[in-house]
């Protein structure tokens, strides 16, 4: 079964060695991944450096367009976001990671909404983080994702972890009220280890509450690489491998969904 999977945060080797691409590439390999969506480091983690995480990320991941989709990681509330956002798509990115709680910012705020609008224009999805991050919980809670689906109907977006361990009815909630909109999908990544990651915890139960009350055809598996190493990813694996659903829904699972994502703008 082929496999492309989401969500892989990726650095230079300077700033996160066990993070750059050959190591992503690696450890593909050792996964039997065929091909990933590269995520560009957010700016607060580049630094001063020449250039930026965007144009950094497009020439990086040129010599292996076979195996890598780039997303920028842009915060809208910045001056120049809308600049950033069609730099990404002029540079051939293919989406947007967005991380309020990391970035500080309000998933409500004029600045956001701006920026949503100019993304639904363009036709460039939004991979979200949603979970507890050590940030206002009021800035960043899943409910408000209802709003801005119901403001921008043609915007693609993507949750990550579902909302976590302590938002996760919240989050089913939001797929519940925009059911048949055909643009909100379920980002499952480092959602498999309650040791490792049990602030995003799902568990395999609520990857099947997921599919029952979602449907098969918007759950999307993500690495969520660097934090998760080979071993992480083949465990997570191993239990949807595991999974008691058919072999369709568990091809849609590990890279249909994303491919249709990405090639139905």
């Amino acid at each position: 079964m082929k496999i492309f999977a989401n969500h892989a945060h990726v650095f230079p080797t300077d700033i996160r060695p066990e993070g750059d691409i050959p190591h992503l590439l690696q450890l593909m390999d050792e996964c039997g991944i065929e091909k990933a969506v590269a995520f560009a480091p957010f700016f607060p983690q580049w630094g001063d450096r020449e250039s930026d995480p965007i144009h950094w990320l497009a020439k990086e991941i040129r010599a292996h367009q076979d195996r890598l989709t780039g997303y920028a990681a842009i915060n809208p509330e910045g001056s120049d976001a809308i600049h950033l956002l069609l730099t990404a798509k002029e540079l051939g990115l293919q989406g947007i990671k967005m991380h309020p709680a990391f970035d500080k910012w309000n998933l409500k705020s004029e600045q956001a909404y701006r920026f949503y609008e100019k993304a639904e224009e363009l036709s460039i999805p939004l991979d979200f983080h949603t979970g507890v991050h050590h940030y206002r919980i009021s800035q960043y809670h899943p409910l408000l994702f209802d709003d801005i689906a119901c403001d921008f109907p043609k915007l693609k977006l993507i949750f990550e972890h579902v909302g976590g361990y302590h938002f996760f009815q919240d989050m089913l909630a939001v797929f519940a009220n925009h059911a048949g909109s055909g643009n909100l999908y379920a980002g499952i990544a480092s959602v498999l280890s309650p040791q490792k990651q049990k602030y995003w915890y799902l568990g395999p139960e609520k990857i099947k509450d997921l599919l029952w009350q979602v449907g098969e055809d918007w759950l999307i598996y993500g690495l969520d690489f660097p934090y998760n190493n080979a071993e992480d990813i083949k465990n997570d694996l191993r239990q949807i491998r595991n999974l008691d659903i058919s072999d369709s829904c568990r091809e849609k699972l590990l890279g249909k969904n994303l491919e249709r994502l990405l090639t139905s703008k």
